[in-house]
């Protein structure tokens, strides 16, 4: 097991609100669920924090699992990898016990760990309603990374990441002072295969171990027009220049579907924007353009 080192606090961009640095916190937090759950979890109040949606910002604190309030019924502990994801991630991320933070209101802070490089698990999930977005920044505040928002109350949110381990995790959280949050970092050795199809309800990460193909996504929205999302991550260099994710599928309407390529394996596969059922199939790569016969070819037998 990777040893988590402390890292340093994180420089103001220039907000209002400063804070210098994070604590530990034995007190609880909100609740939430797992993201592979996906759906709204019932709500309760958190010890010291008052009601929901009740009190002024509080800044962002480590927690522990085990005292977790009523986030600790939400959150499940990451699954050990199976052999097979182990070796395919070995050289993708590192192993580290998971870490939470939660936090009340909008806030620009570092983390008090340093994860080894490559690419880690990001969930979140959020109290309240109103806009809630989360960021990666920098080492001076600006972004790094866009995370996306949590627009439904207490359901989570995943994504995966690329850390370079140059310095510990910095984010921002944008909300008003009455939103609970929590964000949850986890190693990728956890996640689940892709294989040759998948299903699942929200956004999620899978692992695509196999050849390159196709990859067919359909969504059955919630709502009467939704949007489908999904990426693709594949390994990098630490220090290289961060590639942008590939794009898988997108589509958006009542009943969205997407067809794309899909590189060959290992790949972390992001359902990234999904509001309903969605499905994942892996077919046989389709020959490129050229390589088809024409009309006349076919026609004859050629």
């Amino acid at each position: 097991m990777t040893k988590i080192s402390k890292g340093e606090g994180l420089p103001d961009p220039g907000q209002e609100r400063r804070i210098e640095g994070v604590g530990k916190s034995s007190s609880p937090g909100p609740g939430t669920g797992s993201a592979a759950d996906g759906a709204p979890a019932g709500s309760g109040a958190s010890a010291g924090s008052g009601p929901t949606g009740e009190g002024r910002a509080r800044s962002p604190h480590r927690i522990d699992l085990a005292d977790a309030g009523w986030w600790a019924d939400r959150i499940a502990p990451s699954p050990d990898p199976s052999a097979e994801a182990a070796a395919a991630v070995a050289g993708l991320g590192g192993e580290f016990e998971d870490i939470l933070y939660a936090g009340r209101g909008g806030a620009g802070f570092a983390m008090e760990e340093t994860v080894p490089p490559g690419y880690v698990l990001v969930e979140f999930a959020r109290t309240g309603q109103g806009h809630f977005g989360l960021r990666s920044i920098d080492w001076n505040g600006r972004e790094a990374v866009g995370l996306g928002d949590a627009d439904t109350s207490l359901r989570f949110e995943r994504r995966v990441m690329w850390c370079d381990n140059l310095y510990p995790l910095r984010f921002r959280v944008e909300c008003d002072d009455r939103a609970e949050w929590v964000i949850v970092i986890r190693p990728v050795g956890g996640v689940r295969l892709l294989g040759e199809a998948a299903t699942g309800r929200g956004s999620e990460v899978l692992l695509h171990t196999g050849p390159a193909g196709e990859l067919v996504s359909r969504l059955s929205p919630s709502k009467p027009n939704a949007s489908l999302r999904v990426r693709g991550h594949g390994p990098r260099r630490p220090g290289a220049p961060a590639p942008f994710p590939a794009s898988l599928g997108s589509d958006y309407g009542p009943r969205p579907r997407a067809t794309g390529k899909l590189p060959e394996g290992p790949l972390f596969v992001e359902v990234q924007e999904a509001d309903g059922d969605w499905s994942l199939e892996v077919r046989e790569p389709r020959p490129d353009e050229e390589e088809r016969p024409g009309f006349w070819a076919r026609l004859f037998g050629r």
